[in-house]
């Protein structure tokens, strides 16, 4: 019962489209996908926590994704097909209910879209063993309780950011994946 609440939730939460917004001149897309299992209890997210050798985000949890390729269709092509190389996801084994605000990361200057997706049947999570040093699904149910706090830092070109900081599951999610769970929280309804 938890789990139909919480797809039904996610469903209206994403019925209405998030405003076009075209990357900042000189900025690269890219997408990242918010996968959600609705078979398992809480409705779980999956994270993919980065490789130490990286040049960017080296390290931190963040979702599966990427920069945009020329052949991809759009960014939800984006998402699905980096989801498939560093998790190994069929993309049809996904229901896309919709995306959050493009977001720009400072560390790696890419205009990033949160694509959010609904998996309809089982598949095998594998990490690359490249750019994925470890894979792990928390659950929404948590997320939407999850200790939560923010931090004023100075940006290498002198800017104010805040830094949001989500507490589930013994990990810790912050920088653009913070802002992203932050995102979704708000459209929920929660944050």
């Amino acid at each position: 019962m938890v789990n139909v609440q919480l797809i039904d939730r996610l469903r209206h939460a994403f019925a209405t489209p998030a405003p076009e917004a075209p990357p900042p001149a000189g900025k690269r897309e890219a997408a990242v996908l918010m996968l959600f299992d609705p078979a398992r209890d809480g409705l779980p997210l999956l994270f993919v926590r980065r490789s130490e050798h990286l040049r960017h985000h080296a390290g931190q949890i963040g979702l599966p994704g990427g920069s945009r390729e020329p052949e991809d269709g759009d960014l939800v092509a984006t998402a699905l097909r980096e989801a498939g190389e560093e998790v190994g996801l069929d993309p049809t084994c996904v229901e896309v209910l919709g995306a959050l605000p493009p977001r720009l990361t400072h560390r790696s200057d890419l205009w990033l879209t949160p694509i959010a997706g609904l998996q309809t049947r089982p598949f095998s999570v594998r990490g690359d063993g490249n750019e994925v040093a470890e894979w792990f699904w928390l659950r929404l149910s948590d997320l939407l309780t999850a200790p939560h706090r923010v931090e004023e830092w100075m940006a290498e070109d002198g800017e104010h950011r805040q830094v949001h900081y989500y507490e589930a599951e013994g990990r810790t999610v912050w920088g653009v994946t913070g802002w992203i769970v932050h995102d979704l929280l708000e459209r929920l309804g929660t944050a």
